[in-house]
């Protein structure tokens, strides 16, 4: 069973969830009990991964081997901690759904490595996961196949030079257009509503960021206005309501009847 506030079917699709959601009010607290994820359904939950060092070792114990190894290539204590917390609770949150233990989850990689259940499963899920900083999302589906991107707003990023290498022709053309008060906040919709739309699809670093092209003015509606080789009119893009220090989007292939946002709850 699960409190949350929702986004329904009856809003468009193209719609903010910024625009009706606040972060208080579309993420809401998780009750004992198994998820219901009906088909058609979105939930995205939202987590600190900065944790201590005894619930981590809980969720370190629930990694795989390959995961364990992943966590130790990374120089920071820091950042250990925050892969092994983020990979931890993302079995935790799986597990919920295919009512098995975390540890029992295994994970494979697409052609392109982004992370799948390894097959056989009695209850198929997509799922997708994004971190920065101190904080992580997830979505998960039982149909429809997700792509979430999450980026800590950062006044150090060179994020008009980045805009050269990630924007199409028609998004630096808008973009450049833009007052240079505005052009933070306009980047870094763009590069998260792009980024979940490549995680989405699952084709990594091999489809270029320029080959997709969203809206992300601040008086436009997320959504994929042209694909390379591929119609737009397939996708759904949404803004995450994440709070003044975080941007994030997600990219539904498909037209959910409801995305629902969930804390998710540390075990102490």
């Amino acid at each position: 069973m699960f409190l949350s506030s929702s986004y329904e079917s009856g809003m468009s699709h193209d719609r903010s969830l910024t625009s009706s959601f606040s972060p208080s009010s579309f993420f809401g607290n998780c009750l004992e009990g198994e998820p219901l994820l009906p088909a058609g359904h979105i939930h995205v939950w939202r987590v600190i991964v900065d944790i201590s060092l005894d619930r981590l070792q809980v969720y370190q114990e629930t990694l795989s081997p390959d995961e364990q190894e992943r966590e130790q290539r990374f120089k920071s204590p820091q950042h250990r901690q925050r892969f092994a917390a983020a990979r931890g609770i993302l079995r935790q949150i799986l597990a919920r759904y295919l009512r098995i233990a975390p540890r029992d989850i295994r994970f494979q990689s697409g052609p392109f490595g982004k992370p799948l259940l390894q097959a056989p499963v009695d209850q198929p899920l997509h799922f997708n996961v994004s971190h920065s900083q101190q904080l992580a999302v997830y979505a998960v589906s039982r149909d429809l196949e997700v792509g979430i991107d999450l980026e800590g707003e950062r006044d150090s990023l060179d994020y008009a030079e980045l805009a050269e290498r990630i924007c199409s022709a028609d998004e630096l053309t808008a973009f450049r257009k833009l007052p240079p008060a505005d052009q933070r906040a306009a980047f870094f919709r763009c590069w998260t509503r792009k980024e979940a739309f490549v995680k989405a699809i699952g084709k990594g670093f091999s489809f270029p960021l320029k080959n997709v092209t969203v809206s992300f003015t601040d008086d436009a509606p997320p959504r994929i206005l042209s694909i390379q080789e591929q119609s737009p009119h397939t996708w759904s893009l949404f803004d995450l309501p994440l709070g003044p220090d975080f941007r994030g989007a997600l990219a539904v292939a498909g037209k959910p009847s409801c995305i629902q946002g969930w804390d998710y709850q540390l075990e102490e």
